[in-house]
């Protein structure tokens, strides 16, 4: 029952952060929010496919990615975006910090809880895959706006 609650807790609380922002900045950066998700969308099948990780417990009627990927992940890259985008070094320093937390910490949490078990990937190998994702949405928020520019 905690897990449960604890997945739907990812997939709708994080949306609440956004509310004290300022909307049009959310606005600017939710592309970069759904890019990363799609990104990680990516990941989650290239991990069932190679078989890194394998998901346990999951919301009913949901897929195996919904809570994390399209609720802590997506608020999670536009709140980071928000407050550090436009100064790479502070950007990358904080996903280093963030998803150092989420590979060390909470991943072996989760696992714990039985939500998903590592198979053939190591946490240090989650942290690399994360890494290079936040480096790919800063690209993809450094060509929006030259886009949006024109």
């Amino acid at each position: 029952m905690f897990t449960l609650l604890l997945l739907w807790s990812m997939l709708i609380l994080p949306w609440f952060i956004l509310i004290p922002l300022r909307s049009y900045q959310v606005k600017r950066f939710f592309p970069g929010g759904v890019f990363g998700a799609l990104l990680l969308t990516v990941v989650f099948q290239m991990a069932d496919a190679f078989d890194w990780w394998k998901l346990t417990r999951t919301i009913p009627l949901f897929t195996n990615i919904t809570s994390f990927v399209y609720g802590l992940f997506l608020v999670g890259t536009i709140v980071i975006l928000y407050f550090t985008y436009g100064h790479f070094w502070r950007y990358f320093i904080t996903n280093l910090v963030v998803d150092a937390f989420l590979a060390f910490l909470v991943s072996p949490w989760f696992e714990y809880l039985g939500i998903y078990e590592l198979h053939r990937i190591h946490p240090l190998g989650v942290y690399c895959i994360t890494t290079i994702l936040s480096v790919l949405i800063y690209v993809y928020m450094k060509w929006q706006d030259g886009v949006m520019a024109k």
